[in-house]
């Protein structure tokens, strides 16, 4: 037991302290995306990139000093799954889109009341766990089968370019500088975002916590797969790893907590009979979509943007165009439309 508290402890906190943060800057990759394209407003799209930049830096400094293991993680393997990942990319992003928020984002929810978020939630679960073990796993493995390149000794992008190249010695610098500190800079250059505490906060606080989850013994900061976890825990002996878990249960407490302090809990649930199809939908593909891209926007969006896994770039994209391909679809009001549009007119 003494072995479990550690774990549970921290992953409760990194959870309050997302959820909390979450909820009050509005940090959100929806709605950095749909920010966008409707108000030509980056700051919460900086502040995403901010994150991932500070989650970048910190977690390579922790991996050179030996503290953690990047190598080891699921986003460094020696494999690249290109057809799950640029698959299941697009079909979280499109989800995203749907259900009005990633996992992230419904959890952050659900602590301030929302009984839709609920249902998004379990509707999560519920497919991650049967695109991972149950009903849909024959799919999964196909799809992984015929959709897999080997990268050895790792898919990381400074382990390539080492084998490559070489330059073993400078170019996990060089990429984190380049990569890492370009998101910095990009973001911070802004002074508009500058003068925004709520999204520079937001961004910071966010990026510490993966990196703080990272130093914590975990591998960064998923959502999808422990949440398919914990519901396939409900019906077998399995008992879910403690640190996701305790993170899952963490977010909405911190944003309840946050919500309470500032008078902004209320009890939100479907506006009409269009809003809850929508959602369930959307919590269809963000689980089926999660599992087969191996994370979501928290999973391989920022922890495992912090690896410099070379899937982990491919899966972001994926989803940033999913996602601006399910805002488009309200748009058009079709899915093909949608998809013309998301082509047509990308972020303009």
């Amino acid at each position: 037991m003494p072995d479990l508290l550690m774990p549970i402890l921290l992953g409760l906190i990194i959870g309050a302290a997302i959820g909390a943060t979450v909820l009050l800057t509005n940090f959100c990759a929806l709605g950095a995306v749909a920010d966008i394209v409707f108000a030509k407003d980056w700051r919460r799209m900086r502040a995403w990139l901010l994150a991932g930049g500070i989650a970048i830096i910190g977690a390579q400094i922790l991996d050179n000093a030996h503290l953690i293991d990047l190598g080891s993680s699921i986003y460094a393997a020696p494999f690249l799954p290109l057809v799950p990942i640029i698959l299941g990319g697009v079909c979280f992003g499109f989800g995203m889109a749907l259900a009005g928020g990633c996992p992230s984002r419904a959890l952050s929810r659900l602590g301030a009341g929302s009984l839709k978020s609920l249902v998004t939630l379990l509707v999560v679960g519920v497919v991650a766990a049967m695109t991972g073990l149950g009903v849909l796993v024959g799919l999964t493995d196909f799809l992984f089968n015929i959709g897999t390149v080997r990268v050895p000794p790792s898919n990381s992008l400074p382990v390539v370019l080492t084998t490559l190249i070489g330059g073993e010695r400078y170019m996990r610098w060089i990429v984190t500088a380049i990569i890492g500190g370009g998101l910095l800079i990009f973001a911070l250059k802004d002074s508009w975002f500058r003068a925004s505490r709520g999204h520079l906060i937001g961004g910071g606080i966010i990026g510490l916590c993966v990196i703080a989850a990272w130093a914590g013994g975990s591998f960064g900061v998923n959502l999808v797969a422990p949440m398919g976890a914990a519901i396939t825990g409900l019906t077998t002996q399995d008992v879910p790893t403690p640190f996701p878990a305790s993170v899952i249960v963490g977010i909405p407490l911190g944003a309840f907590i946050a919500g309470a302090l500032t008078r902004n809990l209320a009890l939100e649930s479907f506006t009409d009979a269009a809003d809850l199809p929508r959602h369930l939908i959307g919590g269809a593909l963000m689980g089926f979509g999660g599992t087969l891209a191996l994370g979501c926007t928290f999973g391989q969006g920022l922890s495992g943007l912090s690896t410099l896994g070379i899937g982990s770039f491919l899966a972001i994209a994926a989803m940033w165009f999913g996602c601006l391909w399910g805002i488009r679809y309200f748009e058009a009001g079709s899915v093909m439309g949608g998809l013309v549009l998301a082509l047509k007119r990308r972020m303009h």
